[in-house]
């Protein structure tokens, strides 16, 4: 059984990858600054990992693979506090890939965002798109996408639509599905920033946790690929869906846009399609549908 070390193992799609690491027999290692439930078979390591601490956890296990997904995962948490944002997104990842290049991993595979493209020049936006930014949130991304291409790691960057899923906090990560559910399953009133025909990409939890580990089993390096579902759905649609299935009876507040918010993002998705083959399972209305059977994820 081989070795992972899941850093920000802890948070939303971190739980959902540590599952799915379990279920396709790797060894699990969490290393989180906030650990809260735990999950059996599971060793945990509560360390900044941007810091020395997490030289330890090198030191004393054989750490075969790293999925980096720990960061700062919100937006607007960037541009109010972008020193934290360079800490725990970039600082972070040097400090990774420099303690995996010195203890021989076999891969590290990165979760970077749809971010990067900011508002982007053609739809579906596919990985040649040039990069550009609105946010420090972005900008810490990219610079650590270089980073781990330059380092001489056997490597996989993932940029990730908008995730969304069961579990996911509401207030701590970004999410504006996340959001939405939690006003709306408590009857209060929703806020669309804009004139809510902005459109996203919306992937699965899900279907994120599966490609996390299909990086580790597929004899695939050295890529840059967009995880999506290659559909659009606007943040009025999305009001829509998650009114019908929670029965939501109030009309939302129409409220000035965000700085750093991206107007219309779609990514092409060919290349994970045909390199791991394997297609997103989960459209939004079923995700949501699932959302509102669980509840709960943990």
């Amino acid at each position: 059984m081989h070795n992972v070390l899941l850093t920000g193992g802890c948070g939303f799609i971190g739980k959902y990858t540590a599952l799915e690491l379990i279920k396709n027999n790797f060894n699990v290692i969490i290393a989180d600054r906030k650990i809260t439930s735990q999950i059996p078979s599971v060793l945990y390591y509560n360390i900044d990992v941007a810091t020395s601490e997490l030289a330890d956890v090198f030191e004393n296990n054989k750490i075969d693979y790293v999925i980096h997904l720990a960061a700062l995962p919100s937006v607007s948490a960037a541009i109010e506090n972008p020193l934290q944002d360079c800490h725990d997104n970039y600082q972070a990842t040097v400090n990774v890939c420099y303690l995996a290049k010195k203890y021989n991993v076999k891969k590290i595979v990165f979760s970077s965002t749809a971010a990067v493209y900011a508002n982007p020049k053609y739809l579906p936006v596919d990985e040649n798109h040039p990069v550009s930014f609105l946010s420090p949130y972005a900008i810490t991304k990219n610079a650590s996408e270089n980073f781990i291409k330059y380092c001489g790691i056997n490597y996989i960057i993932f940029r990730y639509a908008n995730v969304y899923g069961s579990g996911q906090d509401a207030f701590g990560e970004a999410g504006v599905v996340a959001k939405f559910f939690e006003l709306m399953s408590h009857n209060k009133q929703v806020k669309i920033h804009g004139n809510g025909e902005q459109y996203r990409d919306f992937i699965s939890v899900s279907d994120i946790a599966k490609v996390n580990v299909l990086a580790l089993t597929k004899d695939i390096n050295n890529q840059i690929i967009n995880v999506s579902t290659n559909k659009k759905t606007s943040i009025n649609e999305l009001f829509d869906v998650l009114k019908c299935e929670l029965n939501y009876k109030l009309a939302p507040l129409y409220v000035d846009a965000r700085p750093g918010d991206i107007e219309k993002s779609i990514l092409d998705n060919k290349k994970l399609i045909s390199l791991f083959g394997y297609t997103p399972q989960t459209d939004v209305k079923n995700g949501i549908k699932e959302m509102a059977i669980k509840k709960e994820a943990f």
